[in-house]
């Protein structure tokens, strides 16, 4: 590397940092209208203001409301990417469901809509990309109760696919409740964990200790 090329790398990576940053920032945006406002409060006026930027950084980023839209589903990827990582290197299948609450509860509480909403949120132009990331992680829950159950962890009568959809469902909806104001996120998560394991557990009912 030049002495020019590596003076150079220091603002790319805080410029790529900044680009980061107000991406995530108008994403977030489009999150709160959507689950304040619906879908039909989605527009790049809106969006620019609730995200502080002006409207030509917005179009900078992002050409429309379908690109946005299309952001949405990209950055839920990013996150079934990361925490399917995550799962892999976790042997234990009950701390693979906690790991699993625990994403789904943080998320919901700082403020991403479930995939559930969202899906009935968008146009039709955006379901199947959105079903599609649905899919996938309803698919990482099953994997889950797939392998607990056939190591005997979780009950032998555990059909991974009907009953991953069911507690993939009981875990956005409860989450919920993590966005009331003074909410412990850490002790709610594990108390839902603790109640969606019951649900499974061949062992029955366990706290957190056990």
């Amino acid at each position: 590397m030049t002495n020019a090329a590596a003076a150079r790398t220091p603002d790319q990576g805080a410029l790529s940092e900044k680009r980061t940053r107000t991406v995530h920032s108008i994403l977030g945006a489009a999150m709160r209208i959507v689950e304040e406002e619906g879908i039909a409060g989605l527009s790049m006026s809106n969006l620019a203001l609730r995200a502080g930027v002006s409207r030509q950084t917005l179009y900078n980023y992002f050409p429309d409301i379908d690109a946005v839209l299309g952001g949405l589903v990209e950055l839920g990827d990013g996150g079934a990417a990361e925490l399917s990582h995550a799962l892999a290197a976790e042997p234990d299948p009950r701390a693979s469901l906690r790991l699993f609450v625990a994403t789904v509860v943080t998320s919901i509480a700082s403020g991403h809509p479930s995939p559930v909403a969202l899906t009935a949120a968008l146009p039709t132009s955006q379901r199947e990309a959105i079903a599609a990331h649905q899919e996938r992680s309803e698919g990482l829950l099953c994997d889950i109760l797939r392998r607990g159950r056939d190591l005997g962890v979780f009950r032998a009568d555990v059909d991974p696919a009907l009953d991953g959809r069911i507690v993939y469902r009981a875990a956005f909806a409860a989450a919920e409740l993590a966005r009331e104001p003074g909410t412990n996120v850490e002790a709610f998560s594990a108390r839902l964990a603790r109640d969606l394991l019951a649900m499974v557990d061949a062992g029955g009912a366990r706290d957190e200790r056990g």
